[in-house]
């Protein structure tokens, strides 16, 4: 008589099998295609690291990118095999959506580089999962420091030289990259809820220090420089060929206007329907190899009663000392600040850009700038 076999419950777990779960390719292949709308700005992103001075470095922070989501991609896979949708991520999709829309609206492409990267990153928390979205934040933070104009802004908000700037984006990869390897290590998963809610208090606070002066407005100031003013002398001086190449499409008249004891250099340019030729003074001061000493929006008195919000700019060029003005006028308001200019430029209405230049003598700023509101009252 043959031996009973063994009921199944008594089965040693060498007769179980547990097969591990399949790699989601089509999770992974949603969470690459959700990049697209920041590699459409990568053409603009390639022009700025040939042209423009302060972005030329810029490409080194795709490369971190590139080694730090390579670092953390066995804790995408691994989120990803949950097979589950986080549809708590389409909120962060929505709001980055928008800002890439005004981006496209108002043609800045520093918020579309913005909104596209961290709208690839919101693809990546959608398919795979929170803790491959919390896992990756240190590589699209790493990505934002290559997005143009990043090192201007430091270099205006912190008053220092491009190298410098550089330097600091440089320390805040290195920890981009510190911050996955701890990450990883530890595998903490900091709370969604939590996460948002430092996100959104560090917007705030962020918005209330940057803001400060911009919304300074006052009625049209448009002076027509080459009318003649008693007591002055004008003279409108010839453009130089990297001037009319720098402000392709727009309008541009050069004058020097001085009194007998001061000068100065003013740029009055017609803006074009290419928004992207005009610039911040600072920037184009900077890259000029200009040290900037303090910038700020100032509302100016006029001596004629009326007001006259500008950008002013102290800064040494070669070591000269230089106070400048800068304001934009539109067709019903004169604006102090280039991001609020910036925020209500459109094709359809025609802004003039301002530049007036002096140079500082003997250290005696308030001379100098008692100059400038003294001419600027004349028109």
């Amino acid at each position: 008589m043959g031996k009973p076999e063994k009921d199944a419950s008594e089965r040693g777990p060498a007769s179980e099998t547990v097969s591990a779960p399949s790699l989601p390719w089509n999770r992974l292949a949603g969470a690459f295609l959700a990049g697209i709308p920041f590699w459409c700005t990568l053409p603009y992103t390639v022009h700025s690291w040939k042209s423009s001075p302060m972005d030329r470095m810029n490409w080194i922070f795709f490369l971190a990118f590139l080694l730090v989501a390579a670092c953390g991609m066995p804790a995408v896979m691994d989120s990803a095999k949950q097979r589950k949708y986080d549809w708590y991520a389409l909120l962060a999709t929505a709001a980055t959506a928008v800002l890439y829309a005004a981006g496209i609206v108002k043609q800045i492409y520093m918020v579309r580089i913005i909104a596209g990267t961290w709208f690839w990153w919101t693809g990546v928390w959608f398919f795979c999962g929170w803790k491959a979205a919390w896992t990756t934040i240190p590589a699209f933070g790493a990505l934002s420091l290559g997005c143009t104009s990043t090192t201007f802004l430091i270099c205006r908000h912190l008053l220092i030289q491009p190298q410098t700037a550089l330097f600091l984006k440089l320390g805040a990869a290195v920890l981009c990259a510190a911050a996955c390897a701890v990450l990883l290590l530890t595998d903490y998963v900091m709370k969604r809820e939590v996460f948002w809610f430092l996100l959104a208090a560090g917007a705030i606070l962020t918005g209330t220090l940057t803001s400060r002066g911009t919304g300074k407005t006052a009625a049209a100031f448009r002076p027509d420089f080459s009318a003649p003013v008693e007591g002055f002398t004008t003279t409108e001086t010839d453009l130089t060929e990297d001037t009319m190449r720098f402000f392709e499409g727009a309008t541009v008249h050069q004058y020097v206007i001085a009194d007998g004891v001061f000068r100065a250099s003013v740029l009055d340019v017609k803006c074009g329907d290419d928004i992207h030729k005009i610039h911040p003074a600072s920037h184009c001061l900077r890259s000029g190899g200009a040290e900037i000493l303090s910038e700020s929006v100032v509302m100016h008195p006029l001596p004629d009663g009326r007001s006259l919000p500008v950008t002013e700019i102290r800064s040494k060029v070669r070591g000269t000392p230089v106070l400048t003005f800068v304001w934009y006028t539109g067709p019903e308001e004169t604006i102090g600040s280039f991001y609020t200019f910036r925020r209500k430029w459109s094709a359809s209405k025609q802004w003039h850009s301002y530049q007036i230049v002096t140079e500082v003598y003997d250290g005696n700023e308030d001379a100098a700038r008692k100059f400038l509101l003294n001419l600027l009252s004349k028109y």
